[in-house]
């Protein structure tokens, strides 16, 4: 099964004919029905949608052709809508003549990041045919959306003919591969014979040694799996290892400590695993299930499994519902010059009451986390949205000091600035300069200090100057509050805050967007090169005006973020980073 952008989700029956899921519904008409070898494994095994599938709608199937002999083959059709166009099949490659045996066929078939298409082959119930550049079995094959063979295949000096599609060997029978969105990382799933299943690390041009190995090896002739299990019937032992999908999603909806991790089944024990690549480790997700074979991450950021049990269905996973996570302290760390080169934090408190917020102004102390040249003296100034200001202070001890103390974010500088203020709801802006002109790289930050109040922090920004190395724009936020995710949308402004009369700003920015332990969660560009990512943040109102500028949308539980803003090219100017709270 594979999603489309747009949603729907795209299931193969084994029988041959290809259905559809959309909007949570399954449709009467099938998208294709064609005529398959559907005996023992055979049939109808794969799809995958090519890489600009909104323009020219092209879908390709994996499916067994009836004969004497059969054969597989790779076929593409056109998508008209919820159907495939009449007559619009194209043959891109048929492989070779299949035996009398009817099991290891493969059939997974991907678009990897290169915009080739990847093809999982089993080795036909022949091991030997995994070890041969002489046929296409028992092997991971690469070839170009219209059939041809790419010039850069590994084997296109030793082997001939379409042979030359051959991308890995020493395969039997991967049934399951996938891709890490955002990478160019593949795992393959090759199911074992009578003592292991695998996880392999798809890299171009190995040898996964079956027949030979099976398995853990030392033979250095052979690249050994990542990860494997025996087989039995515990809740990490099986048969069968299916499915395969990292845990990438463009909005994810499970914690963070999912992000790239790889899920996985088995047939036979009917468990899902969770694989770590960074520590080498399963655990345990899901188990009862009736005969998993196929799992695909949603793009809402839930998990998907087909099961053959019980008639063939699809099950979704979410996150367990929650009140969603709420912003409790945000903050934005830049270098302070003069002029229209300051840090301007601007929040909004949204509800029904009061809401009571502090708000600081760090310099010097940066200095012990190892940021050079801070600010040596902030000053900090809270303005109401007409720009009157609500009060102002230099040194926090000057004033509210108790008050500040009382809160426990009292600054460990005596020349920094805090300072207490019980809002209504409205827009505010946090002003950080430094004292009698003083430059250098300071952090701003409001916090949330009455989390009980029927009222929340919301739409965050910080506007800077955007330099290179330590002098990026730091924008950060934790939520909290709630044990649900909440939906959040980043925005890096640039070239469109000339129209305000903010002269030398960011050319191109860049953004990402990290988790409390420095993971990379996501990043972008330019806002539209993610057709899903532009779909969504224009539906919530939020397209930037420039095309440069960048843009993410993702669902986030408890837990400190930090978006970080730079040029894309290493040139400076004056940048926003703005952080919306969508719930």
């Amino acid at each position: 099964m594979a999603f489309v952008p747009d949603g729907r989700l795209f299931v193969c029956l084994q029988g041959g004919q290809v259905r559809v899921i959309k909007n949570g519904s399954l449709l009467s008409a099938p998208f294709l029905s064609i005529t398959v070898d559907s005996a023992g494994e055979r049939g109808l095994l794969g799809i995958a949608f090519d890489p600009n599938f909104a323009t020219n709608k092209y879908v390709y199937i994996y499916h067994t052709v009836p004969g004497s002999p059969p054969h597989n083959r790779v076929s593409r059709y056109t998508a008209a809508g919820d159907t495939a166009a009449p007559s619009s099949e194209v043959i891109i490659l048929d492989l070779d003549n299949l035996s009398s045996a009817t099991n290891h066929n493969g059939g997974a078939i991907h678009f990897g990041p290169d915009g080739k298409l990847y093809i999982g082959v089993g080795e036909n119930a022949n091991g030997s045919n995994a070890q041969t550049l002489s046929n296409l079995l028992g092997k991971m094959l690469r070839i170009n959306a219209d059939g041809a063979i790419p010039a850069d295949n590994p084997f296109n000096n030793t082997a001939t003919g379409k042979n030359r599609a051959i991308w890995a060997l020493g395969l039997r029978n991967p049934f399951t591969f996938a891709f890490q969105r955002g990478t160019t990382r593949m795992f393959i799933n090759d199911v074992g014979q009578s003592t292991f299943e695998e996880i392999n690390d798809g890299i171009v041009g190995s040898n996964y040694g079956w027949p030979i190995t099976e398995g853990p090896t030392t033979n250095p002739a052979f690249r050994g799996p990542i990860y494997f299990y025996g087989h039995g019937t515990s809740d990490a032992t099986g048969c069968a290892i299916v499915g395969g999908a990292f845990y990438n999603p463009t909005v994810p909806q499970f914690p963070s400590s999912y992000i790239g991790k790889y899920f996985f089944a088995d047939l036979c024990s009917g468990w899902i695993r969770v694989f770590d690549p960074n520590t080498g480790t399963a655990s345990g997700f899901a188990t009862g299930i009736s005969s998993p074979v196929d799992l695909q991450v949603g793009p809402d950021g839930a998990l998907y499994y087909l099961a053959q049990g019980s008639g063939g269905q699809v099950f979704r996973i979410s996150a367990p519902s929650g009140p969603p996570a709420r912003a409790l302290n945000i903050s934005g760390r830049s270098r302070i010059e003069t002029g229209d080169r300051i840090a301007i934090s601007g929040f909004i408190v949204t509800g029904n009451a009061l809401k009571r917020i502090v708000v600081r102004a760090i310099g010097p102390s940066l200095g012990n986390l190892g940021v050079s040249d801070s600010l040596a003296d902030p000053v900090i100034e809270l303005h109401r949205g007409d720009g009157s200001i609500v009060m102002a202070n230099d040194n926090w001890k000057d004033a509210q000091q108790a008050d500040i103390e009382a809160t426990g974010l009292a600054p460990k500088d005596d020349k920094e600035a805090a300072l207490i203020a019980t809002l209504p709801p409205g827009n505010y802006t946090a002003i950080v300069t430094g004292k009698n002109g003083g430059t250098g790289v300071a952090l701003a930050e409001a916090y949330d200090a009455d989390q009980s109040a029927d009222s929340r922090l919301a739409n965050i920004s910080t506007r800077a100057p955007v330099g290179t190395g330590s002098d990026v724009l730091i924008g950060g936020f934790i939520t909290g509050n709630g044990t649900g995710a909440t939906r959040i949308a980043v925005r890096a402004i640039g070239p469109s805050l000339q129209q305000f009369g903010i002269a030398n700003t960011l050319p191109d920015p860049r953004l990402e967007l990290h988790d409390g332990n420095g993971a990379l969660l996501a990043s972008n560009d330019n806002w539209q090169d993610d057709a899903t990512q532009a779909a969504l943040i224009a539906s919530y109102g939020l397209a930037p005006t420039n095309s440069l500028e960048s843009a993410i949308a993702i669902s986030l539980g408890p837990g400190s973020y930090t978006a970080i803003v730079a040029d894309k090219n290493g040139q400076t100017g004056v940048g926003l980073v703005e952080i919306y709270d969508l719930q």
